[in-house]
């Protein structure tokens, strides 16, 4: 039943690209999940946001809702709404507020019934269109202040359409560094499906969405800042330990060594020493894997081709030779990861010159591809678990 689902899922992002390319080229980036849940909403899953859909709830749309159900998800997601929502104080007129921005970028046809619109409520009706999450938050809460006892309510928080926002739950989840991690990635991804539908861009996404665009580009970040993303992302996975310390007495008995509480990143980073890749890149791997060791992580190296040819915890001294140069297989470090060592997180240096792994990690992965690696148009790409970036 999930696979006809999920074929049925694919079908209406098919549906989606041939007529909004551009939210298509999105969709073609974002995991999804089937499992019961809160209809068709967005969660994050291994630190990335994935679209979650019930499979009861899918079976009994029209066509055309389907399609409108996910370019809803899609919207959201792509104006940042998700991340936002714990920075306003009402989450639940947040949620209105959201819903209000994104609705009047779907046609009438894909919309469900009794859908959150500015023509669903007589408060609403009266506010200016194209606005952003903020103006009708506000314009919500002054509403609400003036009402007076014969004003029809606002949707309550169980509303079928709101409560699709409860796994957003996740996002709020996230620390600082995560989310930075998370944004950046999505900003790539929205800059490449941009790219990709220039010319049909203008009048079919949101005026503050296409300003977003606008100002990534004008900042020549087309390319995700990969060095960035590498360091933000060795900064989330943490093995707490305790250090003696003469410099600090303890608070607790006022004598000395102290402790302080230290953390460490337990990472396992994969080399890719397969024969299509070069020294030059081996010689780059290293110089940001050194990188990585003075933030002080604990690194165990994995160097593999199309099987594990050596295992071994970094020190600081890149090894005078790797061992490898035949074919490719990511499958085997990732079972290494998942069943042996257990890391924190998984960094993955390659070319992306092999078969999609059809083993998924245990915990976040981090892929990034060399410069004369695997392309951005390459089908495969999002095909990959995990954050990817090109180097």
């Amino acid at each position: 039943m999930f696979s006809k689902i999920d074929k049925d899922i694919a079908k209406t992002g098919i549906s989606i690209l041939l007529d909004e390319p551009f939210y298509g080229h999105l969709f073609s980036h974002l995991g999804r999940k089937i499992q019961p849940s809160e209809g068709v909403s967005l969660m994050v899953a291994g630190r990335q946001p994935i679209l979650v859909v019930d499979p009861d709830f899918w079976d009994s749309l029209d066509e055309p809702i389907k399609y409108g159900y996910v370019k809803h998800q899609l919207l959201h997601l792509a104006l940042g709404h998700p991340f936002r929502r714990k920075d306003f104080q009402h989450q639940h007129v947040f949620d209105i507020a959201a819903d209000l921005v994104v609705n009047q970028y779907i046609a009438e046809r894909h919309l469900p019934g009794k859908a959150i619109t500015l023509g669903s409520h007589p408060l609403f009706v009266k506010w200016e269109k194209g606005m952003d999450v903020g103006y009708y938050y506000h314009k919500i809460l002054e509403g609400q202040k003036q009402k007076d006892k014969n004003s029809p309510e606002l949707p309550p928080p169980n509303d079928s359409h709101l409560r699709q926002h409860n796994n957003w739950q996740s996002f709020d989840e996230l620390d600082a560094a995560q989310q930075r991690v998370m944004e950046d990635s999505l900003q790539n991804n929205i800059v490449q499906s941009a790219e990709r539908t220039e010319e049909k861009l203008q009048g079919s996404i949101p005026g503050n969405l296409l300003r977003l665009i606008k100002e990534f580009k004008k900042g020549k970040n087309k390319k995700l800042d990969w060095r960035r993303v590498l360091r933000l992302f060795v900064g989330t996975g943490n093995k707490t330990f305790v250090k003696n310390t003469i410099r600090r007495p303890s608070k607790r008995y006022g004598s000395t060594p102290g402790t302080q509480i230290k953390k460490k990143q337990r990472l396992l980073v994969a080399i890719d020493t397969s024969g299509s890749v070069g020294p030059e890149e081996i010689q780059l791997f290293f110089n940001e894997i050194n990188r990585i060791h003075r933030q002080g992580a604990v690194i165990h190296i994995v160097e593999a081709d199309a099987e594990i040819q050596q295992t071994y915890f970094y020190n600081g001294q890149v090894p005078k030779e790797v061992k490898g140069t035949g074919g490719t297989d990511f499958n085997p470090v990732i079972n290494y990861a998942n069943r042996i060592f257990k890391p924190n997180a998984i960094i993955y240096f390659t070319d992306g010159m092999g078969l999609v792994p059809e083993i998924v990690p245990a915990v976040p992965m981090l892929w990034l591809f060399s410069s004369e690696g695997i392309k951005y148009s390459n089908s495969d790409w999002n095909k990959f678990p995990g954050i990817k970036i090109k180097m």
